[in-house]
């Protein structure tokens, strides 16, 4: 790989006017990262998120993180050197990385809980439970689709079979 060639401009108008416009776009951008980032650089981090819960500022933590590797890329590109080539790319894939586990953990919070009160009286309610043995000790074959007891007008049998709730 050869090393790349720096070209040096001594006046403003040997600058080519083809990349005057791209120049003072990317000084423009970086003016506004500076102004975004000012509240950060003038505090500790500590102060700015002390009110976020764990999980937002992990979320800043990254963005930041994220952000400050880009723009030591955009250096890297700046003076020449390939950031492909530089461990700034590993860097950000492994930020990225993060991004991702602590967007699973947010979508496992919002995830549908199950209601386990509900789902043990549904199984509950669904299986079949046999009837006490009858006078000859066979065991009786369910009725299909019989009603609760409970929710009957007439007692069947005698009382003594009857069962209590």
């Amino acid at each position: 790989m050869a090393a790349p060639t720096r070209v040096e401009i001594s006046a403003p108008s040997q600058f080519p006017p083809e990349l005057k416009d791209r120049a003072q776009n990317f000084h423009s951008a970086l003016k506004k990262v500076q102004d975004i980032l000012k509240p950060f650089l003038v505090s500790s981090l500590d102060d700015s998120t002390n009110e976020l819960l764990p999980l937002d500022k992990a979320r800043l933590d990254l963005t930041i993180l994220y952000a400050m590797n880009s723009l030591f890329w955009m250096y890297l590109s700046t003076t020449g050197e390939d950031p492909k080539q530089h461990g700034v790319r590993r860097e950000l894939e492994r930020i990225k990385e993060y991004m991702v586990r602590a967007r699973q953990i947010a979508d496992k919070a919002k995830a549908p809980k199950l209601d386990q009160g509900a789902a043990q009286r549904f199984v509950r309610n669904s299986l079949w439970q046999p009837k006490d043995k009858e006078e000859n000790g066979a065991e009786s074959t369910p009725a299909p689709h019989k009603r609760p007891e409970s929710l009957t007008r007439t007692p069947r049998g005698p009382p003594e079979k009857r069962k209590r709730r």
